[in-house]
């Protein structure tokens, strides 16, 4: 594996990345893949010294900035501020994984779970290095703002499936496949608190209201996918995921 072909995705939780992780596990495997969990650089100092080719993980820009003389390509993929924080916390509801039973435990209800951190400007506080800090300011969204230029790729949720035939591309891949993981759980619970709640929401993130803008623009600037490739998508699209992977 050259290097580069070394990728590092910065994954936001329910934006879509376990799609895009599950895609690059087609590419990599997962022998050659490393999960890195929060700001811990020992971690990533040891998959840098095993030369692990694809590094994943939840969290902050604070590891990117050290990848700076690794040659990896760098990636991350934003989503709806309103969407996303919604999907989380239905996400919780049915999570059995105990980290995410714990923080469900400790709200006493949604409107307990929007005073939380990770319902307020939660990209903006990962993008800037600075995770479970208030991010509603112009500072702080300036330094996400400039933090997200500097990746190779930038993705949204509401392109998802050309997002990921880009990506495949610019990585060098031949073909594409990515079944679609952690779907919404409870349709009829997401959109209740959608309803009830999407404007309250709003106002509690316009800073990454304002990112996500931002990188949908980011998006279409380096975008870059032939028609014939576009058409080949269109036609899995319709045809559905029993279709041999997309040859592009």
């Amino acid at each position: 594996m050259s290097d580069q072909r070394k990728i590092i995705f910065l994954h936001l939780p329910k934006t879509g990345g376990t799609t895009l992780v599950n895609m690059l596990h087609q590419k990599y495997g997962l022998q050659q893949s490393q999960i890195i969990s929060g700001d811990k650089d020992s971690q990533l100092r040891e998959a840098l010294d095993k030369s692990i080719p694809f590094l994943h993980g939840h969290f902050s820009y604070q590891l990117i900035e050290l990848l700076s003389e690794h040659n990896y390509f760098s990636a991350t993929l934003l989503r709806d501020p309103v969407e996303r924080v919604i999907s989380r916390y239905v996400h919780l509801q049915h999570s059995d994984e105990p980290r995410l039973k714990e923080e469900r435990d400790s709200y006493a209800n949604f409107e307990d779970y929007l005073r939380s951190n990770y319902a307020q400007n939660w990209q903006c506080q990962m993008l800037v290095g600075r995770p479970h800090s208030k991010a509603d300011s112009k500072i702080a969204y300036q330094g996400a703002l400039q933090n997200l230029h500097s990746f190779d790729w930038v993705g949204v949720a509401e392109n998802l499936n050309e997002g990921l035939l880009d990506l495949s591309l610019k990585l060098g891949f031949k073909n594409v496949y990515y079944p679609y993981l952690n779907r919404r759980k409870s349709e009829k619970l997401w959109q209740t608190i959608y309803k009830k709640h999407a404007a309250e929401i709003a106002d509690l993130n316009t800073v990454d209201q304002q990112l996500y803008e931002a990188a949908k623009k980011i998006y279409l600037k380096n975008r870059s996918i032939p028609t014939s490739a576009l058409l080949k998508m269109k036609f899995k699209e319709i045809f559905g995921p029993s279709q041999p992977k997309l040859k592009v």
